[in-house]
């Protein structure tokens, strides 16, 4: 899972609106991967956000405005399970994967 988070992270970092619609069709692809395998609450909902987003993605002219939706769905959904992760390391990151997708954090 490190991987995906620092290939993610880099995504956002150096501005994903510079992400090719193929790159991000392929990092969604991979934490679909992982999320399957995965064993938290709302895990399989985010998974299936970002087979959607995927596939926007994939789309033969993406709709900006539908991938913005997803993402700020999928942001939210993100940091709802921040506060789930047991592992604080993978709390605080799955938590800036969250903010960097514009999510504000629960009160």
């Amino acid at each position: 899972m490190p991987q995906r988070f620092t290939a993610t992270e880099n995504a956002f970092d150096k501005g994903i609106e510079k992400t090719t619609p193929a790159q991000g069709a392929k990092l969604a692809a991979d934490w679909v991967e992982e999320l399957c395998k995965a064993d938290f609450p709302g895990a399989k909902g985010l998974a299936g956000d970002l087979e959607r987003l995927e596939k926007a993605l994939k789309a033969d002219a993406p709709d900006g405005g539908k991938i913005g939706d997803l993402l700020q769905s999928i942001g939210a959904a993100t940091a709802k399970a921040a506060e789930r992760a047991e592992d604080p390391k993978i709390a605080d990151k799955v938590r800036k994967l969250a903010e960097a997708m514009g999510a504000k954090q629960p009160a």
